[in-house]
């Protein structure tokens, strides 16, 4: 009995773009008789009526949801309506607001570098911010990095080198949520991101950031290398995966001298990067995992 699979990915992507984008699914789940349906998440409607969830769709013919897309209410929704999801709309809503993931590492005893989440302020006053920012930089130290809650590719990510720069940028962002973080000097400009499948890393490269940025991110002009993981760096990457309760995960880890941290976990990656730099295809494993 062939399997049915709907793949759910941004409307940023039309679907005839993302299914080129993608087409190691494509071929991969001709090779495990699934059939893949690609929607944009913009295409899925559903309601509530009566405490019932119900939607335009035959959902029940799906065996399985892929989400490559951050549309949390949607994918509860496809939950409520039977549809298996993965990622789950609970790992989907921990990833993608980065204090509530730093929060669940650090209360599954994951490594993470030193983390303080600015206060929300419904009256924001220079005073107020620096009296915090203060207490911040004796427990962080200088420099700090600071980062937006919600954002990707590097975006809404700050390097400040002294005092005066944070209570500056702090200002310039009042109004949105902020983390203020440790900055791993000896992996500046570079990381390692591992793509975990269940309770194993399936591939690894790392990253490396142009000359002069902090970040790694390809999007900024950085590059991939295949990398082997150390033992340490696994258990770590799968311990992180675990604690967010992803069925798939990007893990993206920092070697500090005090050894590895894990910078963030992501529910949506491009698996094209671990083909190119790894020669690993990812959709296979994945719906290996799902079959």
């Amino acid at each position: 009995m062939r399997g049915k699979v709907l793949v759910v990915h941004d409307d940023s992507l039309n679907t005839e773009q993302f299914i080129q984008y993608n087409e190691l699914f494509v071929n991969s789940a001709k090779n495990h008789n699934i059939v893949l349906e690609f929607k944009k998440n913009s295409d899925l409607y559903t309601y509530i009526d009566n405490n019932v969830v119900k939607g335009n769709d035959s959902y029940e013919t799906y065996d399985y949801a892929i989400f490559f897309d951050k549309d949390v209410h949607l994918a509860r929704n496809l939950e409520m309506l039977g549809v298996k999801v993965v990622n789950s709309s609970k790992a989907i809503d921990i990833c993608e607001n980065k204090a509530n993931m730093y929060q669940e590492l650090a209360k599954n005893n994951i490594n993470i570098p030193k983390t303080a989440i600015f206060p929300t302020m419904t009256n924001f006053t220079k005073e107020k911010a620096k009296a915090f920012l203060d207490e911040a930089i004796i427990d962080i130290g200088l420099p700090m990095i600071v980062k937006e809650w919600y954002g990707d590719y590097g975006k809404n990510v700050y390097l400040v080198k002294n005092k005066e720069q944070l209570y500056d940028l702090v200002e310039k962002l009042q109004g949105k949520e902020l983390l203020l973080q440790e900055f791993v000097l000896e992996s500046s400009g570079t990381d390692i991101r591992m793509f975990v499948i269940k309770n194993k890393v399936v591939a690894s490269y790392r990253r490396q950031g142009i000359t002069g940025d902090f970040r790694s991110n390809l999007t900024l002009g950085g590059t991939i290398h295949s990398y082997i993981p150390s033992y340490l760096d696994e258990q770590l990457a799968v311990s992180a995966a675990n604690a967010i309760g992803c069925d798939f995960a990007i893990v993206d880890i920092l070697k500090s001298i005090n050894g590895p941290v894990v910078c963030e976990v992501n529910t949506t990656a491009n698996v094209n990067n671990f083909y190119s730099a790894c020669n690993i295809n990812i959709p296979d494993l994945m719906l290996k995992m799902i079959k």
